[in-house]
């Protein structure tokens, strides 16, 4: 259980302008020095065309060719040594999550044959490959390779989303006591100080999620609560508000409740309101990926209520009940589980089970998840 600042603090995470267009989007953007090295452009184009198809066809694709007017200005500068320029306002000028650029310089006989890929939502290059051959068969080789190798590249990440229900229930358990026990003197008199404190508590939360996109993520949540504290405190010894020292009982019992339901929705992504919630899946070096998961719940109401009554050479008593703000937060990552994102299915299921050593508290996490990007 949190407060509100939870909700705030996760919102501003997930305020990013998350793609929620149907399709990825790539751009291709390419340029040579000269006509010769332009004929080894146009075939490094259609094999990275095709290869993007097949690997993921999810994409849509637009290149240089397309739109030669927008980018004459940027081919001039390359064609006269310069280096292409704002290559990321390009791609978005074009719509494009995705910028390729494709560059090949015949220097004396040295063909220089390079690529890379820019995900213009972060402004972040996410695969990059060089390769330098003589001219003729080699220099096609080298462009024949160096697809492939930025095609592999791009296969780290989450190109075509893959989308469908991740369920996740979280409960919590907390049976603690503690008590003290010692001998105590005062008027004369023999006594023995005891306390017992002990706290009982348990909530579950069901989180039933749908990845909808590469990011975004929609559902619902279930959450309830309940926690119990009592302290019990007997002190034949107690110094009393006169300054002496008598004795004096405190008991106190604390109750703490909430139910809430649904996710919250203060994020906004191309000016469309959405679930505070978010699903990324990252594809590791190893063959294996990891999910995470992060969101929060609608406001809801913690209700605590308190009953305290003290006896002896100090009487006092209060009954007490207090409504705060509170949500729930989800923040956990998944895996790591097998696969790539060439799979066209992620699945997977686990109960985790821990244990705070401080506290005592039992937290167990029972998930499953069943991901397509058909």
């Amino acid at each position: 259980m949190r407060t509100t600042t939870t909700i705030l603090l996760l919102t501003f995470l997930l305020v990013n302008n998350f793609p929620i267009q149907a399709k990825p989007r790539f751009f291709i953007a390419s340029s040579g020095n000269c006509k010769e090295a332009d004929e080894y452009i146009h075939y490094f184009e259609s094999r990275i065309f095709n290869n993007l198809k097949k690997n993921f066809p999810c994409v849509e694709i637009s290149s240089r060719s397309n739109v030669a007017a927008t980018l004459e200005h940027e081919r001039q500068r390359t064609l006269l040594g310069g280096e292409t320029q704002d290559l990321v306002s390009i791609g978005s000028a074009m719509h494009a999550e995705y910028l390729v650029s494709l560059k090949v310089r015949i220097l004396q006989a040295t063909a220089l044959i390079e690529a890379f890929c820019i995900d213009t939502r972060k402004n972040k290059t996410i695969s990059r490959v060089f390769f330098k051959s003589a001219p003729g068969d080699a220099a096609i080789d080298a462009v024949e390779n160096a697809s492939e190798q930025l095609i592999e590249g791009l296969k780290k990440y989450e190109i075509c989303p893959f989308t469908g229900p991740i369920n996740v229930t979280v409960k919590t358990e907390q049976n603690n006591k503690e008590v003290e026990s010692y001998a105590v003197y005062c008027n004369g008199v023999d006594g023995t100080f005891h306390r017992l404190e002990s706290i009982s508590s348990n909530s579950v939360a069901n989180w039933r999620l749908n990845k909808t996109g590469k990011y975004t993520t929609s559902g619902s949540l279930s959450y309830s609560l309940f926690e119990e504290s009592i302290i019990e405190e007997q002190n034949p010894c107690a110094l009393c508000p006169s300054g002496k020292k008598g004795p004096i009982m405190h008991n106190e019992k604390t109750e703490r409740s909430a139910n809430i339901r649904g996710l919250s929705n203060e994020s906004v992504a191309e000016g469309i309101q959405i679930n505070d919630a978010r699903t990324e899946i990252t594809f590791l070096d190893n063959g294996t990926y990891i999910i995470k998961i992060i969101a929060a719940s609608n406001q809801g109401v913690l209700k605590i209520k308190t009953d305290l009554k003290i006896e002896g050479c100090e009487k006092r008593s209060a009954n007490e009940i207090i409504n705060k703000k509170a949500d729930v937060p989800l923040d956990e990552i998944l895996g790591p589980f097998n696969g790539t994102s060439s799979d066209k299915v992620l699945s997977g299921s686990k109960t985790i089970v821990r244990e705070d050593s401080e506290t005592k508290e039992k937290t167990t996490i029972t998930y499953s998840f069943n991901l397509r990007n058909d």
